[in-house]
Protein backbone atom coordinates (compact mmCIF):
# COMPACT_ATOMS: atom_id res chain seq x y z
CA UNK A 1 0.00 0.00 0.00
CA UNK A 2 2.87 2.36 -0.85
CA UNK A 3 0.60 5.19 -1.99
CA UNK A 4 -1.99 4.94 1.44
CA UNK A 5 1.27 5.63 2.94
CA UNK A 6 2.59 8.10 0.91
CA UNK A 7 -1.03 9.77 1.54
CA UNK A 8 -1.00 9.19 5.14
CA UNK A 9 2.88 10.90 5.36
CA UNK A 10 1.26 13.96 3.44
CA UNK A 11 -1.88 14.10 5.59
CA UNK A 12 0.36 14.42 8.87
CA UNK A 13 2.24 16.95 7.11
CA UNK A 14 -0.58 19.27 6.32
CA UNK A 15 -2.27 18.39 9.50
CA UNK A 16 0.94 19.99 11.27
CA UNK A 17 0.90 22.87 9.44
CA UNK A 18 -2.70 23.45 10.58
CA UNK A 19 -1.50 23.01 13.76
CA UNK A 20 0.99 25.47 13.72
CA UNK A 21 -1.54 27.90 12.53
CA UNK A 22 -3.49 27.01 15.01
CA UNK A 23 -6.65 24.62 13.85
CA UNK A 24 -5.85 21.08 15.60
CA UNK A 25 -8.53 19.44 14.57
CA UNK A 26 -6.13 16.91 11.58
CA UNK A 27 -4.28 16.19 15.08
CA UNK A 28 -3.73 13.33 15.74
CA UNK A 29 -2.59 12.48 12.23
CA UNK A 30 -5.52 10.11 10.38
CA UNK A 31 -4.55 6.55 11.17
CA UNK A 32 -3.12 4.37 8.26
CA UNK A 33 -6.05 1.98 8.88
CA UNK A 34 -8.16 4.78 7.83
CA UNK A 35 -6.66 5.69 5.15
CA UNK A 36 -6.52 2.43 3.47
CA UNK A 37 -10.07 1.87 4.06
CA UNK A 38 -10.78 5.21 2.13
CA UNK A 39 -8.92 3.42 -0.64
CA UNK A 40 -10.94 0.34 -0.40
CA UNK A 41 -14.22 2.09 0.12
CA UNK A 42 -14.23 5.26 -1.86
CA UNK A 43 -12.11 7.04 -4.26
CA UNK A 44 -8.57 8.59 -2.90
CA UNK A 45 -6.35 10.66 -5.34
CA UNK A 46 -2.75 11.15 -5.06
CA UNK A 47 -1.40 13.88 -7.07
CA UNK A 48 2.56 13.29 -7.53
CA UNK A 49 5.14 15.54 -9.38
CA UNK A 50 8.25 13.92 -10.84
CA UNK A 51 7.10 10.49 -8.68
CA UNK A 52 6.72 12.96 -5.10
CA UNK A 53 3.40 13.52 -3.63
CA UNK A 54 2.00 16.38 -3.57
CA UNK A 55 -1.69 16.49 -2.76
CA UNK A 56 -4.05 14.31 -1.86
CA UNK A 57 -8.09 14.13 -1.74
CA UNK A 58 -10.99 11.73 -0.86
CA UNK A 59 -14.82 11.99 -2.75
CA UNK A 60 -17.15 9.67 -2.67
CA UNK A 61 -21.45 9.91 -3.63
CA UNK A 62 -21.98 9.83 0.13
CA UNK A 63 -20.80 12.21 2.84
CA UNK A 64 -18.17 9.74 5.16
CA UNK A 65 -20.93 10.52 7.95
CA UNK A 66 -24.65 11.65 7.27
CA UNK A 67 -24.80 15.52 7.25
CA UNK A 68 -28.06 15.53 9.97
CA UNK A 69 -30.00 17.88 8.95
CA UNK A 70 -29.46 18.40 5.45
CA UNK A 71 -27.98 22.04 5.01
CA UNK A 72 -28.09 21.64 1.02
CA UNK A 73 -30.80 23.64 -0.86
CA UNK A 74 -31.51 20.51 -2.63
CA UNK A 75 -30.63 17.44 -0.55
CA UNK A 76 -31.40 14.86 -3.48
CA UNK A 77 -29.20 16.93 -5.79
CA UNK A 78 -26.57 14.30 -7.14
CA UNK A 79 -23.41 15.22 -5.45
CA UNK A 80 -19.69 14.45 -4.87
CA UNK A 81 -18.38 14.55 -1.20
CA UNK A 82 -14.94 15.85 -1.23
CA UNK A 83 -12.90 14.96 2.07
CA UNK A 84 -9.42 15.71 3.08
CA UNK A 85 -8.34 17.53 0.52
CA UNK A 86 -4.41 18.30 1.52
CA UNK A 87 -1.61 19.81 0.21
CA UNK A 88 2.19 19.15 1.16
CA UNK A 89 2.58 22.30 3.22
CA UNK A 90 5.79 22.73 1.24
CA UNK A 91 3.96 23.69 -1.80
CA UNK A 92 1.05 25.77 -0.49
CA UNK A 93 0.47 28.42 -2.19
CA UNK A 94 1.86 27.44 -5.78
CA UNK A 95 -1.93 26.83 -7.24
CA UNK A 96 -2.27 22.89 -6.30
CA UNK A 97 -5.25 23.22 -4.44
CA UNK A 98 -6.95 25.22 -7.07
CA UNK A 99 -5.61 22.53 -9.47
CA UNK A 100 -7.37 19.48 -7.43
CA UNK A 101 -10.49 21.52 -7.28
CA UNK A 102 -10.70 21.78 -11.06
CA UNK A 103 -9.52 18.21 -11.52
CA UNK A 104 -12.36 17.25 -8.27
CA UNK A 105 -15.45 19.17 -10.45
CA UNK A 106 -13.76 17.16 -13.86
CA UNK A 107 -14.21 13.74 -11.81
CA UNK A 108 -17.66 15.05 -10.30
CA UNK A 109 -19.12 15.55 -13.80
CA UNK A 110 -17.87 12.21 -15.14
CA UNK A 111 -19.66 10.78 -11.77
CA UNK A 112 -22.84 12.52 -13.17
CA UNK A 113 -22.59 14.96 -9.99
CA UNK A 114 -24.15 18.35 -9.99
CA UNK A 115 -22.53 19.46 -7.20
CA UNK A 116 -19.38 19.35 -4.94
CA UNK A 117 -20.19 19.03 -1.21
CA UNK A 118 -17.38 19.65 1.59
CA UNK A 119 -16.97 21.33 5.32
CA UNK A 120 -14.16 23.49 6.47
CA UNK A 121 -13.58 24.15 10.11
CA UNK A 122 -15.27 27.30 10.98
CA UNK A 123 -12.15 28.87 12.46
CA UNK A 124 -10.50 28.48 9.47
CA UNK A 125 -10.78 31.68 7.56
CA UNK A 126 -8.13 31.53 5.29
CA UNK A 127 -9.40 28.11 3.85
CA UNK A 128 -12.92 28.98 3.97
CA UNK A 129 -12.02 31.93 1.68
CA UNK A 130 -10.11 30.01 -0.87
CA UNK A 131 -13.35 27.71 -1.21
CA UNK A 132 -15.48 30.92 -1.48
CA UNK A 133 -12.91 32.57 -4.23
CA UNK A 134 -13.56 29.20 -6.05
CA UNK A 135 -16.94 29.42 -5.98
CA UNK A 136 -18.32 27.69 -2.92
CA UNK A 137 -21.15 28.46 -1.17
CA UNK A 138 -21.52 28.58 2.70
CA UNK A 139 -25.23 26.94 3.69
CA UNK A 140 -24.85 26.55 7.47
CA UNK A 141 -22.65 24.50 10.23
CA UNK A 142 -22.37 21.14 11.43
CA UNK A 143 -20.61 19.77 14.59
CA UNK A 144 -18.90 16.67 14.73
CA UNK A 145 -15.79 15.06 16.98
CA UNK A 146 -15.88 18.25 18.97
CA UNK A 147 -15.61 20.75 16.33
CA UNK A 148 -17.88 22.89 14.06
CA UNK A 149 -17.97 23.03 10.37
CA UNK A 150 -18.91 25.52 7.52
CA UNK A 151 -21.09 23.02 4.75
CA UNK A 152 -19.72 23.99 1.75
CA UNK A 153 -21.64 23.46 -2.02
CA UNK A 154 -20.40 24.40 -5.04
CA UNK A 155 -23.00 23.93 -8.08
CA UNK A 156 -21.40 22.09 -11.69
CA UNK A 157 -22.23 23.71 -14.91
Amino acid sequence: MHDADDVARLLAAAGARLAADGFRNWIPPYPIERVRRDAAERELWLVREDDVPVATYTLATSPPRPYDPSPWPDPALPAVYLNRLAVDPARQGAGLGAWCLSAIDERAAALGARAVRCDVLCENGALRRFYERRGYVAHGERAHSGWTFTCYERRLR
